[in-house]
């Protein structure tokens, strides 16, 4: 390895799972309960300063019982569950993976997961992409929104307004 390998700022490790204040839910259904966060999306709650070009990344928490729930995604997009058992609905087919499995979701395809094991479950959802519009079928708060974009260069897109 060479000294400018390893003096390169943009070559660092990020944490996966930091979820202090990522608290997400929807009104009315007490099992649509999850901790997310964009790790590779500076700008948004608990990410880290690195960026990807043409990636984005979601990290998931969902607790034994609850679920992400069913929305559209402007990417594709991979599930890779890291901890834990899932089951995923996609379109009108339903899958269970756990760790060190993934599913594939096409874009904008009906989908949502629920933990159906007995440990809080960890996924990593993956997009070819760095930003992303999920629309759900009713709002998720904090956010006061179905509808919510993410992009990993914030300042990119308000500079482009």
């Amino acid at each position: 390895m060479t000294d400018e390998t390893t003096s390169n700022p943009t070559v660092q490790p990020v944490e996966l799972y930091r979820f202090e204040g990522a608290d997400v839910h929807q009104e009315g259904d007490e099992t649509a309960r999850l901790r997310g966060y964009f790790p590779l999306s500076p700008g948004t709650p608990n990410a880290s300063d690195v960026a990807a070009e043409d990636l984005m990344m979601v990290c998931i928490e969902l607790e034994p019982g609850n679920h992400l729930p069913t929305h559209r995604d402007s990417n594709e997009e991979l599930l890779v569950a890291t901890r834990g058992t899932v089951e995923a609905t996609v379109d009108e087919e339903t899958v269970t993976f756990s760790a060190g499995e993934c599913v594939v979701v096409p874009e904008m395809a009906p989908h949502g997961m629920r933990n159906v094991g007995d440990e809080t479950a960890h996924v990593l959802g993956v997009f070819p992409n760095d930003e992303l519009t999920a629309t759900f079928d009713a709002p998720l708060e904090p956010f006061g929104t179905a509808e919510i974009t993410v992009a990993s260069h914030p300042e990119e897109e308000a500079a482009d307004d």
